[in-house]
């Protein structure tokens, strides 16, 4: 059984962060909590972004740049040494919801460290 998420936890930390549900056979997975720093910086909500592709739509709009984002991803996590590295990090420009674009260092665990069945992504916001 999953550990309850630690919201009280994520909504102390200063950076944004997304919780995404983890289901093995499902490419489409669920985002399950935003903290207050993600509302606040980022903007979108849990209505807006429910899922990884509602949050690529909304974050990534130009389809061009979509594909350039999947290059990053897919070229970090070929460098990563799935041994030694728990998280994987790109740097990209995000659509926010209300501030236009934003550069951020995005953070994806590979395999959480506090909850099971879940993954965190934590934004750093470059200025």
């Amino acid at each position: 059984m999953s550990k309850p998420i630690p919201t009280t936890f994520f909504d102390m930390l200063p950076l944004p962060i997304i919780v995404v549900e983890l289901k093995e056979k499902a490419l489409n997975h669920a985002l399950v909590y935003l903290n207050q720093r993600f509302t606040n910086i980022i903007g979108w909500d849990l209505t807006d972004i429910p899922d990884k592709n509602h949050w690529w739509q909304k974050a990534y709009p130009d389809r061009q740049y979509q594909k350039v984002v999947e290059s990053l991803w897919e070229l970090s996590m070929e460098s990563i040494d799935a041994e030694k590295d728990s998280f994987v990090m790109v740097t990209v420009n995000i659509q926010t919801k209300s501030h236009g674009v934003k550069r951020f260092k995005v953070y994806t665990e590979l395999k959480s460290a506090l909850m099971d069945d879940y993954y965190v992504v934590a934004f750093e916001e470059i200025n």
